[in-house]
């Protein structure tokens, strides 16, 4: 049996008041994350010289956290989302300070090491974000509320985007972005550890943080396949414009800015059609668009000349970066099929690990196939397959509505 919507937190003045304390702390952590990203292939190849494969197998130490995440909110089963996000916002500070501070002498060890601390806070502060808001908002209007707050991190890309685009014209240190980005998120460390919470759904032990059961299968192939995808735009997508079609920063931050400007108007109009059309649809919408995608990435930079490469490819990653955000229908989906309240946060946390599962193979093996048939044509189109692949499980995604919460 479903739990009762109407047990949600919602409504409450204080609730709308603390949360607009942790929205400002959220904007903070995403924009140093969006930072971060944004230079982060660019320092790969500028700072540290690495070739298409060593950027593959580097995703093990970037997407292992994926993983990693389950068992680190596990241990701190005892605290709340918001404290949680505090935590993951201090490990992108340790971990960033670190990377300011690294030259091109450092081993590759070293390097992965603090990669993955910095990952390790991303990934943590991911699963947070969604659980926050599915837990603080009306059932009904998950969907709406999740695009606001995906439109809420773009704007904090956004910002991102802007400071290294302006920043790059006139100094080109990654210690300097990296030492940025730091200090914001320490910032929003410090706003979310003092803040006061709403109550969530308490879970009585760590075992609880793992939630393997036959009703999510759906959810958890859905986040499989999605970790395939999503290196198609993280990873392969960001290398092919920074090492094939030659992109610099100043190139990537203009393209993410143009990204950022759409995606503040289509991702809450993309919770909308969550709702209006519901999880199923839209994911099946996702799969086709995704595949027509993958096939431009794949042959552009081979059939056309590099003037028309570099703007069909550039259209496709910005439309690639707006269709991300329709991964918000697997968590509301996750969340309306929930059996009690106290499962929704880990099913998130477990979707995460699995994804990242899929993901670090993927990574790797895309890395290698790069390497040795010497273009992104195979990866993309095995890429490409998963896609369709996503379109035809989502077939088998519970119908359903969620009927309006009553008012007191």
């Amino acid at each position: 049996m479903l739990w009762d919507s109407r047990s949600a937190m919602t409504g409450s003045p204080v609730i709308r008041k603390t949360m607009v304390f942790v929205l400002i702390a959220l904007f903070l952590g995403q924009y140093g994350a969006g930072m971060y990203d944004l230079v982060f292939s660019n320092f790969l190849r500028d700072a540290h010289h690495l070739n298409a494969e060593e950027r593959g197998f580097l995703e093990l130490p970037r997407e292992l956290p994926g993983i990693l995440t389950l068992f680190v909110t596990s241990a701190l089963f005892f605290m709340n989302e918001v404290r949680i996000a505090s935590v993951a916002c201090l490990l992108m500070t340790a971990g960033m300070l670190v990377l300011s501070r690294l030259d091109d002498a450092c081993s590759m060890w070293t390097l992965s090491a603090w990669i993955m601390l910095v990952s390790l806070g991303q990934h943590i502060l991911m699963g947070t974000i969604d659980s926050i808001v599915m837990h603080t908002a009306r059932p009904e209007n998950r969907s709406l509320r999740l695009g606001q707050m995906k439109a809420l991190g773009t704007a904090a890309s956004l910002l991102g985007a802007l400071v290294v685009w302006i920043k790059w014209k006139f100094n080109t240190s990654f210690g300097v972005d990296f030492t940025v980005t730091a200090l914001v998120c320490l910032v929003a460390a410090l706003f979310l550890s003092r803040v006061k919470t709403p109550v969530f759904p308490k879970r009585r032990g760590w075992r609880e943080c793992f939630m393997f059961r036959k009703r999510y299968k759906v959810y958890y192939s859905l986040e499989i396949l999605h970790g395939i995808r999503k290196q198609l735009y993280l990873t392969f997508g960001f290398w092919l414009m920074v090492s094939t079609l030659q992109q610099s920063p100043t190139q990537m931050g203009r393209t993410l800015l143009l990204a950022g400007v759409i995606g503040l108007v289509t991702q809450p109009l993309i919770g909308w059609s969550i709702k209006k059309y519901g999880e199923r649809n839209v994911t099946i919408f996702d799969s086709i668009a995704l595949s027509l995608l993958c096939l431009a990435y794949a042959f552009a930079p081979s059939v056309l000349s590099h003037q028309w490469a570099v703007g069909v490819v550039t259209a496709c990653f910005v439309l690639d970066n707006l269709l991300f955000a329709m991964g918000m229908a697997r968590s509301t989906y996750v969340a309306r099929i929930s059996e009690k309240p106290e499962d929704i946060s880990s099913c998130i946390y477990t979707g995460i690990a699995v994804n990242h599962v899929a993901s670090i193979a993927y990574g790797i093996i895309g890395g290698l196939i790069w390497t040795y048939t010497g273009g992104p044509q195979a990866v993309f189109l095995i890429g490409g397959l998963a896609t369709v692949g996503a379109g035809l499980v989502a077939r088998k995604m519970e119908k359903g509505t969620i009927l309006p919460t009553p008012v007191a």
